[in-house]
């Protein structure tokens, strides 16, 4: 439940809880400080953390810190991968993880103990179709035995942690029998196979899991009730992606990697202007109408994103997800439009890619980093399905394996 609390009352109680702890030094003490008092998510419940403010409230205590320099608050607004953790998977843990589960895995992932994790979702018969996973988790003692395989696993080689959809009963229909974990990556029985992609980069992987072990504890949610988590957390990766991805962010890579001096901020059409303008076709009206729309379209597109993380969002229902799904469409038509112009502008020297031609370089992967927001967190197609089902009413399409328990569905190998 939000908290009802009046701005200038928060304003100054943040002031005043600054001028009692921040002493300029971004220590782990500070770090601790900051997470235990609930600034580092004030968005999350307060047993998990947070504070219970929504976003507005949220952002009167960003601004206090911001205002004094003191970091580490407001990670449940931030959009760089780190804060993506925090907003996917540190929210779902905080609304349904167990209380061992919050004080070790959730505390040091805001404290940034634990910040290098992977989405272990799909798999080479699971993509689209996620519910028809077949990577299995069996309770043996105090742990779950796992096996199977994931795919398009982004940073799985440098992380510490993943996030694991596993069937845990096979004898009810698809969606009801998976359950959702937090898995040690850091183990035996886990095989991590780096995938080439077509702009040379390997920031995916396949994962193999043999007998990797999850501690019982690492369950969050109800058991065999994982894919309404997931739900939860696929809506908040929606919401976020696109905007880790409009800021020329690309997954696997950290942000001081990042070349980013061809670039400028997209605020106010920014990078769209200056395109134009180095191609001398400032003055161009065909061209700057094309700038009025694609910034129309990214002005739009926030305003829906900050309606959307105003919500509650918490219970789980179809709004927040068709919303959700409605923003991560529309960040893929503004990317892939983005880039496409920016190609337009640079002209022949779009083609040329290397070292040797850096702005057709940047350019071309632009275009073809936008492609990882049509496909990661479920495809353009399924957020399609998802507003026509859930947002606009049309009837579903025929699904022949409906109510059928998994263990009768006809399935191809998962290897």
């Amino acid at each position: 439940m939000k908290k009802d609390v009046a701005p200038d009352q928060l304003r100054h109680e943040v002031r005043d809880w600054l001028s009692e702890h921040w002493k300029g030094v971004d220590d782990r003490q500070w770090r601790v400080d900051v997470v235990l008092a609930g600034w580092a998510v004030p968005t999350f419940p307060e047993d998990g953390y947070g504070r219970g403010l929504d976003t507005a409230l949220a952002e009167v205590v960003n601004a206090e810190f911001e205002a004094v320099g003191a970091p580490r608050a407001c990670q449940d607004l931030g959009i760089s991968a780190f804060h993506g953790w925090v907003r996917m998977v540190g929210m779902a843990v905080a609304r349904h993880g167990n209380a061992q589960l919050r004080e070790t895995f959730l505390r040091d992932l805001l404290v940034g103990d634990a910040d290098n994790g992977v989405a272990l979702y799909s798999e080479p018969s699971a993509g689209s179709d996620l519910a028809s996973l077949q990577t299995k988790a069996t309770l043996v003692g105090d742990h779950w035995i796992v096996n199977g395989q994931k795919v398009w696993s982004s940073s799985a080689a440098e992380s510490t942690w993943g996030v694991l959809l596993a069937r845990t009963d096979d004898s009810v229909p698809k969606h009801q029998g998976i359950s959702f974990f937090i898995l040690p990556m850091q183990q035996p029985g886990i095989d991590i196979r780096p995938i080439k992609q077509i702009t040379g980069d390997s920031e995916f992987s396949e994962v193999f899991l043999t007998d990797a072990r999850v501690p019982v504890e690492n369950l969050v949610g109800e058991l065999n009730g994982g894919w309404s988590v997931l739900q939860e957390v696929l809506a908040a990766e929606r919401e976020w992606l696109g905007a880790y991805l409009e800021a020329g962010n690309r997954p696997g890579v950290r942000a001081e990697e990042l070349d980013r001096s061809d670039t400028v901020s997209p605020e106010g059409g920014a990078d769209l202007i200056d395109a134009a303008r180095k191609a001398g076709r400032a003055d161009d009206s065909a061209v700057r109408q094309t700038i009025v729309q694609l910034h129309t379209w990214r002005l739009v597109h926030r305003w829906n994103n900050e309606r959307l993380l105003s919500s509650d969002g918490g219970d789980g229902g179809s709004s927040p997800v068709a919303a959700a799904a409605l923003g991560k469409l529309a960040s893929s038509r503004i990317l892939h439009s983005t880039g496409r112009f920016k190609a337009q502008m640079l002209g022949p020297e779009a083609m040329m890619y290397g070292a040797d031609h850096r702005a057709g370089e940047s350019v071309n992967r632009e275009i073809m980093n936008a492609f990882i927001n049509s496909v990661g967190g479920g495809s353009d197609q399924i957020q399609r399905n998802i507003i026509s089902e859930r947002l606009l009413g049309l009837p579903r399409g025929h699904a022949p394996d409906r109510g059928v328990a998994f263990k009768d569905i006809k399935k191809s190998s998962a290897n």
